[in-house]
Parts: C-alpha cells; structure tokens; sequence
C-alpha cells in the first residue's frame, strides 16, 4: 500500500500553521490588553518600548548651566531660587506663572526649574507661597523628585529677587490623587499649615503616567510654614 507522502506533509505544514496562527492571536491580544491598561491607566508593561512614554515628552531636559543659574533674575519680592539641602537641591531657578486654559498650574518648562503661582504669596508677605516643579521627564529626574521622602522638621529654602533669604520648616507631607486634588486638594494648598503663620506649600506629580490625560495620577502635597533663624 503506498503512502501519499505529499499528502501527509501538507497536512502538517497545515496543522503548524494553524499553531502559528494561534500563538500569534494570543500575542496580539496579550500585547492589545496590555497596550489598552498603559494608555488608559498608566499600567506598567511587560516589556519597554520607546514609543510607550512614561512622562511627559515635552518637557525640556536640557542642562542648565552654573552661568544660567547665576544670572537669574526676577523682581525684589519674587521667589527667585529654591533650595532644599537634605536633598542636594541647591539654587533651583524659580519663575513667576500663572494657570492654563484648564485653570491648572504652569509647570516650568525645563525639568530643573521651579515655578511660583503668581497670585500666590511672596516670601515674607505673610501669606502662602506656592510653588510646583516636575518630578522627571523620559530622561532625566526633576528637580523634585525626591520631594515625597522629606519629613516633618526638613528645612527648604527661599532666596527672594533682592537677595533676602528665608527658612521653612515641613509639616506635613502626603501622596494625593488626582481626583482629589482637583476636589479639595488645591484649596488646601492655598491655606497655611498652621494657622496664623507664614506658609510654604510644594507640589509636584506623583504615582503613575497616564497617557489617555497626558499626566501623572497623583501629586505630591508638601506644606511647610517660615522659622526663625
């Protein structure tokens, strides 16, 4: 009896192929699950790739120079540099801003710069000071990027336009979500700590990068109210 050998081996290329069918379904849905989880949650993925970003890809990491930092200047009351010792930041160039067409805070353009809401307090008015800066970028770390590791009794640093320094001391420091912030969080932010006292309020992003909003899920809420020397 003779066997129909091309028969046969069309029957198995046949049955491979239906293999390599299957297993490239199961990986088009995994990697379309996935996919679906990163865009919409900012759920890690399995593997990097370039093309999925995990902060914001506009945001200037360039350097910025000792000569820059030198030669910055804003007006006598403003904040012009913020530094926070315990985590090396020194001197970080402060700019005055205001808020976007969503009414949320401007955030600095380059990854080592600070910004100061303008319709915040100066240093040494009495009121409250609020500032914000990124957290990181593709690349690099931001200025406040260790932001969330200070600790109540830490000292940041204010030097004003006309060369006045002033100290203040963290109170408290919490992780909020977004929805929160939006809620309640940024009234919070606008009162002081302490009743009665000069405050300092940072706020940077936190948690995860969600690319259906184009930002990060949480953010960092530090307040902080003026010492004495």
């Amino acid at each position: 009896m003779a066997l129909d050998v091309k028969h046969s081996t069309r029957s198995q290329r046949s049955w491979w192929q239906w293999v390599a069918s299957g297993i490239l379904l199961v990986v088009l849905v995994v990697t379309g699950w996935f996919t679906y989880r990163w865009y919409m949650f900012g759920d890690d993925l399995p593997v990097t790739f370039p093309a999925f970003v995990m902060a914001d890809p506009d945001v200037d990491e360039s350097e910025v120079t000792a000569e820059l930092v030198d030669n910055h200047t804003v007006l006598p009351l403003q904040p012009r540099y913020v530094s926070i010792p315990i985590l090396g930041v020194k001197q970080t160039r402060t700019f005055a801003m205001g808020v976007d067409a969503n009414n949320m805070l401007k955030s600095p353009a380059n990854i080592s710069d600070a910004a100061w809401y303008d319709k915040s307090a100066t240093p040494g008015s009495g009121g409250v000071v609020l500032i914000n800066a990124h957290n990181g970028g593709i690349t690099r770390d931001g200025v406040f990027a260790k932001l969330g590791t200070l600790k109540k009794g830490d000292i940041i640093l204010i030097e004003r336009g006309d060369g006045e320094k002033f100290r203040y001391e963290v109170r408290e420091n919490q992780s909020m979500p977004l929805e929160e912030v939006n809620d309640t969080g940024m009234k919070m932010m606008m009162q002081p700590v302490e009743a009665g006292k000069e405050g300092l309020n940072l706020i940077t992003c936190d948690g995860k990068w969600v690319p259906r909003f184009k930002q990060f899920d949480r953010r960092i809420m530090l307040r902080a109210v003026l010492v004495e020397d």
